[in-house]
């Protein structure tokens, strides 16, 4: 497996681990922003097998949506999520009033980690 890409499934790892660790401490807001980067270095991830290197946020959901999700090659659940979620990781970051309740956390963490799990089981074939 190429360095980036253990590194950035690695980095993943970590960054859903650390979601968990901010939800028990009932740090939520902490625990969204972390599934979001979770989320966004598994989509890297993708690219990266393909030799493709996008930097920007935008840019990785872009790309991400129109290689893997458009053509079928990731199930369209992977796809759905990630806008919400970059919105939600934003909210968490920069607005005061934001609020996410315990179960809504737990379906981002539950969500991230099995696209983790799906990314891992499936790596060698993209």
């Amino acid at each position: 497996m190429d360095s980036k890409i253990k590194l950035a499934i690695e980095r993943s790892e970590d960054l859903i681990e650390t979601a968990k660790d901010d939800f028990k401490l009932g740090h939520l807001l902490a625990s969204v922003n972390r599934c979001y980067y979770a989320y966004f270095w598994l989509a890297r991830t993708l690219l990266f097998k393909r030799d493709i290197f996008v930097k920007s946020h935008n840019g990785v959901k872009t790309k991400f949506s129109e290689l893997f999700i458009k053509t079928g090659v990731v199930p369209e659940k992977y796809g759905r999520n990630p806008s919400e979620l970059m919105n939600d990781r934003q909210d968490a970051d920069y607005d005061l009033e934001s609020d996410f309740t315990k179960e809504e956390v737990q379906e981002m963490i539950d969500w991230t980690e099995e696209f983790l799990g799906f990314v891992k089981d499936n790596i060698e074939k993209f």
